[in-house]
């Protein structure tokens, strides 16, 4: 039983129950019952792999051995064998087939007739004095149009009453309004814990339901936190630590030696 194993090498190394106590921040009454096997005088699972793992790392063992022994012990199960890692498969790549491409042929210029362009020439010559004919008409025509549209204009301009303003009459500009209600302020989108530790203390932090840490914090350390839903801590000696949650000091959470749950959650 991992418990007496603890306990022989404790009093191997001459070390009593306070003296473990002192150096982890674990409560002597849980000391005795690791030792003892009395896994129900426990806070829970967790916590108490956590209390063994630093446990054993106190007296200089493999802490996480002794948490996974624990784990053993407790469900009655073996730890599961190494998994063998398979070599993986070489991608085949396949091969494609060269194209060879033919040089295209040049094209033929096309041969043109002196007897089809001998009657085009003819027949650009009797276009070309249609053209000037139907020209001089058309800007004739053209010609007479415009004198008679500018001296329409003309009568219609001096027929036309004279047109009379009326002056404009501007609006003072309108003062804005203040709001009398403003809007109420959103609430906090995440959850942040800052965390001052003046003595060493073991922690357990859970964000959003993983473990993020879960051991001891030494003198003088500055640790945060953030979550999106919730942050749960665990401390070992809550009269060790200062918290403020979202900008807001909240002081010390307990006494000295004193073992303290705390959730914080969005608001």
């Amino acid at each position: 039983m991992l418990g007496t194993t603890l306990r022989d090498e404790r009093e191997r190394q001459k070390l009593s129950v306070n003296d473990i106590e002192q150096g982890t921040s674990i409560r002597a009454l849980y000391i005795e019952a690791i030792e003892n096997g009395e896994y129900d005088k426990l806070p829970g699972e967790v916590y108490t792999r956590g209390f063994i793992k630093n446990y054993a790392n106190f007296l200089g063992l493999d802490g996480d051995a002794f948490a996974k022994q624990f784990t053993a012990e407790l469900h009655g199960a073996p730890p599961a064998p190494p998994v063998e890692e398979k070599p993986a498969a070489q991608p085949v790549v396949e091969s494609q087939p060269v194209v060879e491409s033919k040089p295209a042929k040049p094209a033929q210029p096309a041969k043109k007739s002196s007897k089809v362009v001998g009657e085009v020439r003819g027949e650009n010559r009797g276009s070309s004095g249609i053209l000037i004919v139907a020209a001089v008409v058309l800007i004739a025509a053209l010609a007479g149009g415009a004198w008679a549209f500018l001296s329409g204009d003309s009568e219609v301009a001096d027929n036309k009453p004279p047109v009379q303003t009326q002056p404009v009459q501007t609006q003072p500009a309108q003062t804005p309004v203040a709001n009398a209600n403003p809007a109420p302020q959103a609430p906090a989108d995440s959850v942040k814990i800052d965390a001052k530790f003046n003595g060493r203390c073991w922690t357990l932090v859970t964000v959003d339901g993983a473990v993020v840490l879960e051991g001891v914090v030494e003198a003088g350390e500055n640790l945060s936190w953030e979550g999106k839903e919730s942050v749960n801590l665990r401390l070992g000696d809550a009269g060790a630590v200062e918290l403020t949650h979202n900008g807001q000091s909240l002081g010390v959470q307990g006494g000295a030696g004193e073992v303290v749950d705390k959730t914080f959650t969005r608001k």
